[in-house]
Order: C-alpha cells, then structure tokens, then sequence
C-alpha cells in the first residue's frame, strides 16, 4: 500500500510520517537547512504480517504543487494533515481538491500540532 502526506506547508507532514516510520523523508540539503519539504521524500514502514507500507512525503508549499501533483498519481491512501493550531488552510484545500479530483483514494485525516 502506498499512502501520500497531503496538507498545507508546515502542518508536519514530515514530521509525522517521522514520528510513524523513524525516517526523515526530507532528503536535499536544501530542505534540511530551509526546514520545508521541496521535493517528495519516502519512507517505509514494515508490518508484523511482512508487508510494507510504502509512504510519499509531498511538499505543502504551492510553489512546488507540480511536486505533490507527481507524488499522488499512483498512491492507495492519502494522509490529509491539519493543524489544529492552523486549521484548514488553504493548501489543505487545494491538495484535498486534487485528490478529489483525481478520484482517489481513501482518506485520513491527521491533526497534529495540538497542545494538551
């Protein structure tokens, strides 16, 4: 199963998919020192019965849309993530659009950045 990140810039994407996997999918130096996913990233995931979850970081920046467009095109699952000091912002409903759009897949969504 491939499962894509969705959600606006800055909502922790990465920084979830990190806290399910171990894996920081933020691989450019360029994304290490600006601290924002520019192009995908990928992680795995393995599971007690020996599959693999597969996992497509997309960027949530809309200057780089053409790289989440790429990142959902052949996904089972996308992970829409918001954050709850956020909110739904606008590049949560652009990328919620273009999965629509695209006719797939199944949905979770994922708050994070919330405080007790």
């Amino acid at each position: 199963m491939i499962i894509a990140t969705a959600g606006h810039v800055d909502h922790g994407k990465t920084t979830l998919l990190q806290a399910i996997t171990g894996i920081n999918a933020d691989r450019l130096p360029e994304e290490k020192a600006r601290g924002m996913t520019i192009d995908l990233g990928y992680a795995y995931w393995p599971q007690p019965d020996g599959r693999v979850l597969g996992f497509i970081d997309v960027p949530g920046h809309e200057k780089f849309l053409s790289n989440m467009l790429a990142g959902v095109g052949g996904i089972d699952h996308a992970l829409l993530v918001v954050a709850c000091d956020d909110g739904v912002m606008a590049q949560t409903r652009e990328h919620l659009a273009i999965l629509q759009l695209t006719g797939k897949p199944t949905l979770t969504v994922a708050l994070t950045k919330r405080t007790a």
